[in-house]
Protein backbone atom coordinates (compact mmCIF):
# COMPACT_ATOMS: atom_id res chain seq x y z
CA UNK A 1 0.00 0.00 0.00
CA UNK A 2 1.65 3.45 -1.22
CA UNK A 3 2.03 5.87 1.62
CA UNK A 4 0.44 9.07 1.75
CA UNK A 5 3.43 10.67 3.48
CA UNK A 6 3.95 13.25 0.58
CA UNK A 7 0.51 15.23 0.93
CA UNK A 8 1.24 16.10 4.62
CA UNK A 9 2.93 18.95 5.06
CA UNK A 10 6.40 19.21 7.85
CA UNK A 11 4.79 21.78 9.60
CA UNK A 12 1.49 23.11 10.15
CA UNK A 13 -0.21 25.60 8.07
CA UNK A 14 -0.66 27.79 11.21
CA UNK A 15 1.84 28.05 14.04
CA UNK A 16 -0.11 26.11 17.53
CA UNK A 17 1.34 25.70 20.56
CA UNK A 18 -0.13 23.17 22.76
CA UNK A 19 -2.43 25.64 25.68
CA UNK A 20 -1.87 24.57 29.26
CA UNK A 21 -3.27 25.67 32.67
CA UNK A 22 -0.20 27.71 33.13
CA UNK A 23 0.85 28.98 29.61
CA UNK A 24 -2.86 30.17 29.12
CA UNK A 25 -2.78 31.61 33.25
CA UNK A 26 -5.38 29.20 34.52
CA UNK A 27 -6.93 29.06 31.47
CA UNK A 28 -8.04 32.98 31.43
CA UNK A 29 -5.90 33.83 27.83
CA UNK A 30 -6.74 30.22 26.11
CA UNK A 31 -7.92 30.88 22.47
CA UNK A 32 -9.92 27.58 21.26
CA UNK A 33 -9.09 26.56 17.85
CA UNK A 34 -13.01 25.65 17.47
CA UNK A 35 -14.61 27.88 19.30
CA UNK A 36 -17.59 26.96 17.54
CA UNK A 37 -17.58 23.73 18.25
CA UNK A 38 -15.55 23.16 21.45
CA UNK A 39 -13.49 24.40 24.65
CA UNK A 40 -10.38 22.99 26.49
CA UNK A 41 -10.93 22.27 29.85
CA UNK A 42 -8.05 22.24 32.45
CA UNK A 43 -8.26 21.04 35.59
CA UNK A 44 -5.31 21.17 38.25
CA UNK A 45 -3.77 18.46 40.25
CA UNK A 46 -4.83 18.13 43.90
CA UNK A 47 -1.00 16.89 44.11
CA UNK A 48 -0.01 20.61 44.62
CA UNK A 49 2.47 19.93 41.92
CA UNK A 50 2.22 23.17 39.52
CA UNK A 51 2.95 21.19 36.48
CA UNK A 52 0.30 18.48 36.70
CA UNK A 53 -3.30 19.17 35.49
CA UNK A 54 -5.82 16.80 33.48
CA UNK A 55 -7.53 18.83 30.46
CA UNK A 56 -10.28 17.35 28.49
CA UNK A 57 -12.48 18.84 25.20
CA UNK A 58 -16.00 19.77 25.74
CA UNK A 59 -18.62 19.85 23.03
CA UNK A 60 -20.03 23.51 23.51
CA UNK A 61 -22.87 22.53 21.19
CA UNK A 62 -25.13 19.34 20.46
CA UNK A 63 -24.37 16.85 17.54
CA UNK A 64 -26.50 14.60 15.80
CA UNK A 65 -25.63 10.82 15.46
CA UNK A 66 -23.12 10.02 13.02
CA UNK A 67 -22.63 13.16 11.75
CA UNK A 68 -19.47 15.13 10.73
CA UNK A 69 -18.43 17.57 13.60
CA UNK A 70 -15.62 19.40 11.73
CA UNK A 71 -12.95 18.00 9.21
CA UNK A 72 -9.33 17.92 10.35
CA UNK A 73 -7.43 20.94 9.00
CA UNK A 74 -3.90 21.91 9.96
CA UNK A 75 -2.32 18.46 10.27
CA UNK A 76 1.53 18.23 9.73
CA UNK A 77 3.09 15.17 9.41
CA UNK A 78 4.46 13.87 12.88
CA UNK A 79 8.38 13.48 13.02
CA UNK A 80 7.86 10.10 14.80
CA UNK A 81 5.43 8.27 16.83
CA UNK A 82 4.48 9.97 19.98
CA UNK A 83 1.80 10.41 22.31
CA UNK A 84 0.23 13.44 20.43
CA UNK A 85 0.53 11.61 17.06
CA UNK A 86 -2.84 9.93 15.03
CA UNK A 87 -2.21 6.87 12.95
CA UNK A 88 -3.15 6.92 9.53
CA UNK A 89 -1.55 4.30 7.70
CA UNK A 90 0.46 1.14 8.11
CA UNK A 91 3.76 2.72 7.72
CA UNK A 92 5.92 3.59 10.36
CA UNK A 93 6.04 7.31 9.56
CA UNK A 94 2.32 7.10 9.10
CA UNK A 95 1.43 9.37 11.91
CA UNK A 96 0.48 13.12 11.89
CA UNK A 97 0.03 16.02 14.50
CA UNK A 98 -3.71 17.65 15.05
CA UNK A 99 -1.96 21.04 15.53
CA UNK A 100 -5.33 22.11 17.51
CA UNK A 101 -7.79 21.71 20.08
CA UNK A 102 -8.79 18.31 19.03
CA UNK A 103 -5.11 17.28 20.48
CA UNK A 104 -7.37 17.54 23.69
CA UNK A 105 -9.32 14.46 22.96
CA UNK A 106 -9.41 11.47 25.92
CA UNK A 107 -9.88 7.81 24.94
CA UNK A 108 -12.79 6.13 25.73
CA UNK A 109 -13.53 2.62 25.51
CA UNK A 110 -17.38 4.13 24.66
CA UNK A 111 -16.16 7.12 22.68
CA UNK A 112 -18.50 10.27 21.93
CA UNK A 113 -16.77 10.58 18.42
CA UNK A 114 -14.97 8.89 15.78
CA UNK A 115 -11.78 9.48 13.51
CA UNK A 116 -12.55 8.85 9.99
CA UNK A 117 -9.23 8.52 7.94
CA UNK A 118 -9.85 7.83 4.47
CA UNK A 119 -6.66 6.27 3.18
CA UNK A 120 -4.58 8.49 0.85
CA UNK A 121 -7.14 11.73 1.33
CA UNK A 122 -6.03 13.82 4.21
CA UNK A 123 -8.60 16.24 2.76
CA UNK A 124 -11.98 14.46 3.49
CA UNK A 125 -10.33 13.31 7.18
CA UNK A 126 -12.70 13.94 9.31
CA UNK A 127 -14.04 14.08 13.19
CA UNK A 128 -18.00 11.98 12.99
CA UNK A 129 -20.16 11.84 16.34
CA UNK A 130 -21.12 8.63 17.30
CA UNK A 131 -24.21 6.99 16.68
CA UNK A 132 -25.63 7.93 20.00
CA UNK A 133 -24.45 11.83 18.87
CA UNK A 134 -22.86 13.83 21.24
CA UNK A 135 -24.62 16.77 23.60
CA UNK A 136 -23.27 20.11 24.91
CA UNK A 137 -21.18 19.95 27.96
CA UNK A 138 -20.16 15.94 27.00
CA UNK A 139 -16.47 15.30 26.50
CA UNK A 140 -15.42 14.79 23.36
CA UNK A 141 -13.48 10.88 23.40
CA UNK A 142 -12.81 8.43 21.06
CA UNK A 143 -11.73 4.89 21.01
CA UNK A 144 -7.52 4.91 20.25
CA UNK A 145 -7.37 1.52 18.76
CA UNK A 146 -9.41 2.61 16.12
CA UNK A 147 -6.30 4.38 14.70
CA UNK A 148 -3.43 3.70 16.79
CA UNK A 149 -1.74 -0.08 15.75
CA UNK A 150 1.15 -0.18 18.97
CA UNK A 151 0.80 2.49 20.71
CA UNK A 152 4.08 5.31 21.54
CA UNK A 153 2.39 4.99 25.10
CA UNK A 154 0.17 2.43 26.34
CA UNK A 155 -1.70 3.28 29.57
CA UNK A 156 -3.84 1.75 32.34
CA UNK A 157 -7.42 2.83 30.97
CA UNK A 158 -9.99 4.80 33.59
CA UNK A 159 -12.52 5.60 31.35
CA UNK A 160 -15.13 4.04 33.48
CA UNK A 161 -17.13 2.34 30.22
CA UNK A 162 -18.41 -1.20 30.85
CA UNK A 163 -16.91 -2.48 28.51
CA UNK A 164 -13.31 -0.78 29.41
CA UNK A 165 -10.28 -2.51 28.22
CA UNK A 166 -8.27 -1.54 31.20
CA UNK A 167 -5.05 -1.38 29.34
CA UNK A 168 -4.76 0.13 25.78
CA UNK A 169 -1.97 -0.33 23.45
CA UNK A 170 -3.51 -0.28 20.63
CA UNK A 171 -5.26 -2.52 17.96
CA UNK A 172 -2.28 -4.80 17.51
CA UNK A 173 -3.22 -6.13 20.59
CA UNK A 174 -6.89 -6.73 20.77
CA UNK A 175 -8.96 -8.57 18.73
CA UNK A 176 -10.63 -6.83 15.66
CA UNK A 177 -14.48 -7.49 17.39
CA UNK A 178 -12.95 -5.39 20.54
CA UNK A 179 -12.37 -2.49 17.69
CA UNK A 180 -15.75 -2.74 15.53
CA UNK A 181 -17.91 -3.33 18.97
CA UNK A 182 -16.23 0.28 20.20
CA UNK A 183 -15.81 2.43 17.21
CA UNK A 184 -15.53 2.72 13.65
CA UNK A 185 -12.45 0.92 12.19
CA UNK A 186 -10.28 3.18 10.31
CA UNK A 187 -9.17 1.11 6.61
CA UNK A 188 -5.54 0.69 7.99
CA UNK A 189 -6.33 -0.84 11.38
CA UNK A 190 -8.51 -3.20 9.67
CA UNK A 191 -5.28 -4.15 7.17
CA UNK A 192 -2.99 -4.49 9.85
CA UNK A 193 -5.05 -6.61 11.08
CA UNK A 194 -5.66 -8.68 8.24
CA UNK A 195 -1.84 -8.94 7.85
CA UNK A 196 -1.69 -10.21 11.02
CA UNK A 197 -3.98 -13.30 11.07
CA UNK A 198 -2.97 -14.41 7.61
Amino acid sequence: MPAAIPSLPLSPEVQWVKPTLFNTHGGKTYRPTHSDLFRVEFTPSTSGKDEEYSSRLVAVRDFEPNTIITNLTNLSLAPEKAYSSVQFGTGPRDHFELNSDLLFMNHSCSPTAELHLTPHQPDDWTLHATSKGLKAGEAVTFFYPSTEWDMAQGFDCACGSGNCLRKVLGAKHIPLEEVEQRSYVNEHIRSLKEAQTA
